[in-house]
């Protein structure tokens, strides 16, 4: 039993190192490591910051002339006087371009460049030119500030005398109608969970702060979150039901559902829905550990997962899963996931392991990953979000 959790957590740390990048190198003597956030430190020598994980290893360059704290898998940076935002693998979300940068919700920034002011996205979306663009508000307002009236944050954008205020709390649907799904499971900053069982050190830290921030997951009690407890099929179907209900925008998600058991409404809901079909569980099923076959089959089944571009060429993630064929049941469902950015194998080889289980660490890694495309693997090349533009 011993030794398959050391193997399991050796396949975590292979998969992180697919994630943060295989370059990793100690950071230099002298260097100081300051504390740690979301598995990552700031790291500083000579003047220059970047970061390190957890063995002190130099993830991020020091390149910077400041950085800030990863929160929600973001971090904001300094390059030559210049602001940008950057993911755990040091792609820039925003380009480091800009004098101010003021954090919002639902990963939007108040933006200045030069005397101008607008507001940024972390995800791109079309501009209706046939190209795509990051900026909500174009680069053309005097003023921007972000005020509290009634008890409700406002926006305020002024141009030329004229003020347009917008509520934060409508920027959300506003980015979804521009074209951006990962907003209907908006960011909020601030909102972070603090479990005795979640060390800042922990490789899924990020993933746990993620997915209990936009509302997929929560502790078991006594301020837990039981990273190593294993998801059971009525837990996968509880998922993809708030998923699922969360993207149509109905009301499942906001309703306490009926039934004999807990699970009774996710999995009468997932049937609705299509995402399973009937008499492919028995009640006997529910409780059991979820297979990642399983997993896989279910969360492609979802919307969200439908309506997803890819990152990666599936006809290469077909060539390279080593333990699925295309004549394996649910192979689609699995390739699909890799290529979308949501899979990247238990190991450097991309290994699916498709009758192994999945944790509740494990679990908030691939749901942050469903609801928030910026934080979407790249399992060839470098982060491109543009290809997630519908």
């Amino acid at each position: 039993m011993r030794r398959k959790k050391i193997s399991r957590v050796l396949c975590l740390l292979l998969a992180l190192s697919l994630l943060l990048g295989s370059q990793a190198m100690a950071a230099p003597e002298g260097a100081m490591v300051w504390g740690y956030s979301e598995g990552m430190a700031q790291c500083e020598l000579d003047g220059k910051w970047g970061f390190v994980d957890a063995q002190k290893q130099v993830v991020i360059p020091l390149k910077y002339d400041s950085v800030v704290s990863f929160s929600l898998g973001l971090a904001a940076v300094n390059l030559d006087g210049k602001l940008g935002v950057i993911r755990q693998d040091g792609t820039y979300l925003i380009q480091p371009e800009y004098g101010t940068l003021l954090p919002l919700d639902c990963g939007l920034y108040v933006v200045q460049k030069g005397t101008r002011w607008g507001v940024a996205s972390i995800l791109p979306f079309p501009d209706g030119k046939g190209g795509t663009t990051n900026l909500l508000y174009d680069l053309i307002y005097d003023r921007a500030e972000i005020t509290e009236q009634g008890g409700i944050r406002v926006l305020t954008l002024t141009k030329s005398g004229k003020a347009t205020k917008i509520p934060v709390f409508e920027l959300p649907r506003i980015l979804v109608e521009k074209g951006v799904p990962s907003a209907r499971f908006s960011l909020t900053r601030g909102k972070l969970p603090n479990f005795s069982d979640v060390s800042p050190k922990d490789w899924f830290a990020v993933w746990v702060d993620i997915a209990y921030n936009v509302g997929l997951t929560s502790g078991v009690g006594g301020n837990r979150y039981a990273p190593d407890q294993t998801l059971t099929v009525a837990e996968v179907l509880k998922l993809a039901a708030t998923m699922e209900s969360r993207y149509k925008n109905d009301s499942f998600h906001t309703t306490n559902s009926t039934g004999p058991y807990w699970y009774s409404g996710a999995v009468n809901y997932c049937l609705a829905s299509g995402i399973i079909r009937s008499g492919e569980y028995t009640q006997a099923d529910y409780m059991r550990p979820a297979t990642r076959q399983e997993i896989a089959q279910i969360f492609a089944a979802t919307s969200q997962a439908k309506n997803m571009g890819e990152l990666n060429d599936i006809a290469r993630v077909r060539a390279s899963v080593p333990d699925v064929s295309a004549k394996d049941p649910g192979a689609e469902a699995v390739y699909s996931l890799y290529a979308k950015g949501i899979l990247g194998g238990v190991d450097g080889n991309l290994t699916f392991n498709p009758r192994g289980t999945v944790t509740r660490a494990e679990a908030a890694a691939l749901v942050s990953r469903m609801v928030r495309a910026e934080q979407r693997l790249t399992l060839w090349g470098g982060y491109n979000a543009d290809r997630l533009v519908g």
